[in-house]
């Protein structure tokens, strides 16, 4: 089966990868990889923290133009606020929810909905497609039937009709 092409030419995960961030793609890009040609809005992301990660994550959430959204309205536009990424932002949280202009950008430190799994086993079983690493299709499955979701059983229904065996 031929994957379909994600290539390093996306300009979030061309920054990401420049300045030297180690990210795993999840959820609807890499069920995309794993060749179920579906939409998806935004980019899922898992990245391994450490202080070095986190000064290249900084540099690269400021080049993408990253803001996450507060919950205070601005009176004057009805419009909630947005906020740039900070190195404090950076170390406090673990599930960042971010917009960029090339779309919404949500970057995990851990699993999602298995938190306590190793996240250094994620990276170590990933897939290189196109110069990018994305969830084995094994770990995909298992974080899209740990969320439980209507629309990530169908995602894991597909993926077994296109990766049989």
């Amino acid at each position: 089966m031929n994957a379909p092409n994600i290539s390093d030419d996306d300009p979030i995960f061309s920054v990401l990868r420049r300045n030297g961030v180690p990210f795993v793609v999840i959820d609807g890009h890499a069920v995309y990889r794993h060749g179920y040609l579906r939409t998806t809005e935004d980019y899922d992301l898992v990245w391994l923290r450490s202080p070095q990660s986190a000064a290249s994550l900084l540099d690269a959430l400021t080049e993408l133009q990253a803001v996450w959204i507060g919950k205070e309205v601005d009176p004057s536009t009805g419009i909630e606020r947005t906020y740039p990424v900070t190195a404090a932002f950076i170390h406090a949280e673990h599930l960042m929810m971010l917009w960029t202009p090339h779309g919404p950008l949500d970057l995990f430190d851990y699993i999602p909905d298995i938190p306590n799994e190793d996240v250094q086993e994620l990276f170590e079983t990933a897939v290189i497609g196109d110069g990018i690493r994305f969830s084995s299709l094994a770990w995909l499955k298992r974080m899209k039937l740990a969320a439980g979701r209507t629309k990530d059983l169908a995602d894991i229904e597909e993926l077994d009709k296109r990766n049989p065996g």
